[in-house]
């Protein structure tokens, strides 16, 4: 299809896809089509279109009928519902109007409770969710899948033959993968367009009710979108935010225009109206079609399922292949589930991706549209001044520095250079005479630069700069905090003698091959920290020679993940080693790791040696026992059991020891509910009497259980 519209025209008139379809869906009904409401992304809406009817969102995102809902139900009550079920008393909305069948579902308290009141002006059915994605929760998804499919039969006086419900599937999975394309268009870095305007074409995509069509308009605009990007027509560089949380749509759009007018692009929305409902197909080979509904749809990784690890790895994933610079999380005020899981995905952002995280607690009101505009501000330019090389100093963190470099034994000069790398600030020590002590960062100083001075002791001159970027409270602070410093310095060398610079440490990278290797070395080797330290070596290892603690390796880390992205080959990185310790022998275990970490995660492409230290320690004591020197008759009888009830008793004893005997980490480990669980470890316990055997007899135990499955992982 080719387009003759701009992009700015298409993108409004998806955006005004919806007030159109409340002529469109009137239309439909007079010619006779049937209209199937719905408020949730677990709904299959191959059902509905499996007996010709329209799928249709129902309103819900507005804040205008909140008013009318609130005569009824509590005011503490999540403004999703309130405006939902505001918009059905009021009669406001024309899809709700004109739909024949309501389809609700069991995803929270209040929506359940909005179903039963609707129930009395309008016929609704509810599809009962689990509350896991366990093995057993999809069985029980799949028998409630089979039991709408029969009520739609039932209430529309239609056979929904096989035939019906694949090519149902097909045309879904066709809309899916076109919109997926489009969203995967802000892969793109700098991003071809706003992310305001990739959400207006997957809501108004909703409400195109010529669903044979929907593709081919869509994958037009994707391949407009690339065209005009290889014309060069693309946005400025931005801080590339991912949106997760509820939903969004309607006045919550408030949250991605608050980001893109103070600086931002929104390159991916994770929740139910963004990626989330977009990123997995049904898997239309499957024999069970009904069975591959259930699994596609009940992955969704939803805030009130229990554990939600589908959600982490999707965020995961979206901030790796989208280079998010930051997470901002929209909490709608009432959504306990998603308010308790928040705790989890900061932790996840900050302490696994390293980025930073904004959650934003609001409702469908503007009263607060100003409030969080500017706390939006505030986080986009400090992602600025991150990714700018600015940033504000944390004065406790320097005089840390400083302290712990002292009573390590360093030298001055290079606690100096620990606090410049971290702080940028150049800096000088001297005597009255100009006879210069200490100097670092002197190349980045103008003649007519600002500067704090400071005494220290003895006639010693401290002189800090403040550089364009810098500010000036806070140079004076670290200059302060420096001469103090310096005294301290003095007098710790004169009590100690200790005056010996401190050796640098080594640090291996392995590749795949010599080629990646060089490259590699390469790319660290532009970076001014170790322009002077990388050692290619002949083979496909490169050693870094000077190591300054986490934050060198942190630089490193960050360096090799960017490399990686677009390389097609694995990288290995391992610690540092002190000069003194052999070399060759640190080399020898970062290899055999390497190969042990390729083996357990063949899908990664770049592995830290830390992540994989038990692994190692299995290895070892696999290779020096033997084969048969940890097979326990315990765990024998456990897979016999296992085969004759399907109980899972194995798998159980495995997490709950890696876990340390906690019920909770174990249950959500198997994704069980912790009611599933117990039982299990009631029967463990009365073959295996685990209550009363010590730590060393558990860990036994779980050594020789690492040992199978390493075994077994090695034969397959």
């Amino acid at each position: 299809m080719k387009l003759v519209q701009d992009l700015p025209e298409i993108f409004e008139e998806f955006g005004e896809k919806r007030r159109e379809a409340f002529l469109e869906v009137k239309e439909y009904k007079d010619k006779g089509v049937p209209v199937v409401g719905m408020y949730c992304a677990y709904f299959p809406t191959e059902l509905a279109m499996a007996v010709g009817a329209i799928p249709v969102g129902l309103c819900s995102f507005l804040n205008e009928t909140v008013t009318a809902a609130e005569r009824e139900l509590p005011k503490s009550m999540c403004p999703l519902v309130k405006s939902s079920y505001g918009f059905a008393i009021e009669d406001k909305c024309p899809f709700f109007h004109f739909a024949d069948l309501v389809i609700g579902e069991t995803t929270c308290d209040g929506k359940k409770k909005m179903y039963e009141l609707m129930a009395e002006f309008n016929p609704v059915f509810v599809m009962e969710l689990p509350n896991s994605q366990s093995e057993k929760g999809l069985e029980f998804w799949r028998r409630e899948v089979i039991r709408t499919k029969e009520y739609f039969e039932e209430f529309f006086h239609v056979i929904i033959t096989d035939e019906m419900i694949h090519h149902a599937v097909h045309l879904s999975n066709e809309i899916r993968r076109s919109l997926k394309e489009l969203c995967e268009v802000m892969k793109l870095d700098p991003a071809p367009v706003f992310g305001t305007d990739i959400q207006k074409m997957i809501n108004g995509s909703k409400y195109r009710f010529d669903f044979k069509t929907t593709p081919e308009l869509v994958d037009a605009v994707t391949e407009k979108i690339l065209e005009e990007y290889q014309q060069g027509k693309h946005l400025e560089s931005r801080p590339r935010i991912l949106v997760t949380g509820c939903p969004i749509g309607g006045d919550t759009m408030k949250i991605l225009e608050g980001i893109e007018e103070n600086g931002g692009v929104v390159v991916a929305v994770e929740n139910c109206s963004g990626v989330k409902t977009l990123d997995q197909m049904v898997d239309e080979t499957q024999e069970d079609i009904y069975g591959a509904i259930a699994k596609r749809y009940l992955s969704t990784g939803c805030s009130i399922m229990t554990p939600n690890d589908n959600r982490i790895e999707l965020i995961g994933r979206i901030i790796e292949e989208y280079h998010v610079d930051g997470v901002v999380e929209m909490i709608l005020s009432g959504c306990h589930a998603t308010g308790a899981e928040s705790i989890y995905i900061r932790k996840f952002v900050n302490e696994e991706k390293n980025l930073p995280y904004i959650s934003i607690d609001t409702d469908y009101s503007s009263a607060d549209k100003g409030q969080i505009s500017t706390r939006l501000a505030a986080f986009i330019e400090m992602i600025q001044a991150d990714k700018s090389g600015k940033k504000e100093l944390d004065m406790n963190y320097c005089y840390k520095l400083i302290v712990s470099g002292i009573s390590g034994g360093k030298c001055f000069e290079e606690i100096l250079q620990n606090v410049w790398d971290y702080t940028g600030v150049p800096v000088r020590f001297s005597r009255r005479n100009q006879e210069v002590l200490y100097e670092i960062g002197k190349e980045q100083v103008t003649v007519d630069a600002q500067r704090i001075v400071h005494e220290c002791l003895d006639g010693v001159w401290i002189e800090a700069v403040i550089l364009d970027d810098q500010r000036k409270i806070q140079v004076q602070e670290l200059a302060d905090i420096l001469a103090k410093s310096f005294s301290m310095y003095q007098k710790n060398r004169k009590n100690t003698g200790n005056n010996q610079k401190r050796q640098p440490d080594y640090l291996w990278i392995l590749a795949t091959d010599t080629s990646l290797a060089t490259r590699l070395a390469g790319k660290i080797e532009e970076t001014k920290e170790f322009s002077s330290v990388v050692e290619k070596q002949k083979d496909n290892s490169i050693l870094i020679t000077n190591i300054r603690g986490k934050e060198d390796r942190a630089l490193l880390i960050r360096l090799c993940k960017e490399f990686i992205y677009d390389c097609d080959g694995k990288i290995l990185i391992g610690n540092g080693v002190k000069a003194e310790q052999n070399l060759s022998e640190n080399k020898r275990l970062q290899q055999e790791v390497f190969e042990l970490a390729r083996n357990r995660a063949p899908g990664k492409h770049l592995y830290l040696i830390e992540q994989y230290y038990h692994e190692l320690a299995i290895s070892y004591i696999s290779r020096k026992v033997g084969e048969n020197g940890f097979k326990l008759k315990e765990l024998e009888q456990i897979r016999c059991e296992d085969e004759e009830t399907g109980r899972n008793l194995y798998e159980t004893l495995y997490w709950y020891l890696r876990m340390k005997r906690n019920v909770s980490q174990t249950a959500a480990k198997l994704k069980i509910h912790r009611n599933t669980l117990l039982p299990r470890l009631t029967r463990l316990n009365d073959m295996l009497d685990l209550d009363n055997r010590d730590g060393a007899e558990c860990e036994k135990l779980l050594v020789a259980m690492e040992i199978e499955r390493m075994k077994n992982s090695d034969e397959q």
